[in-house]
């Protein structure tokens, strides 16, 4: 039998990539629309609510890392195709 410390412990599969897989981890109670959040985990191939919203979120976070780099790039003015190799 599973003791909730050990359930606690126990690192969840997903697609989190921090070292130590319990690293930064806490507890939080929120009211979240159960449809949207059987439709994201569907979509996301999340085995859990947990795996569902963690990969939102770096999905959110992935795409306005995009945003800045896009933004960075932009800076460096029009493409020269002759310097590309």
């Amino acid at each position: 039998m599973t003791t909730r410390n050990a359930r606690a412990k126990a690192a969840p599969s997903g697609s989190m990539r921090h070292a130590g897989r319990g690293a930064g981890r806490n507890k939080k109670t929120l009211l979240l629309d159960q449809q949207l959040l059987d439709r994201a985990r569907q979509a996301l191939g999340a085995r859990t609510e947990t795996e569902a919203v963690t990969q939102a979120l770096e999905a959110v976070v992935r795409r306005e890392q995009q945003i800045q780099g896009l933004r960075a790039l932009a800076a460096l003015g029009p493409i020269d195709e002759r310097r590309i190799d």
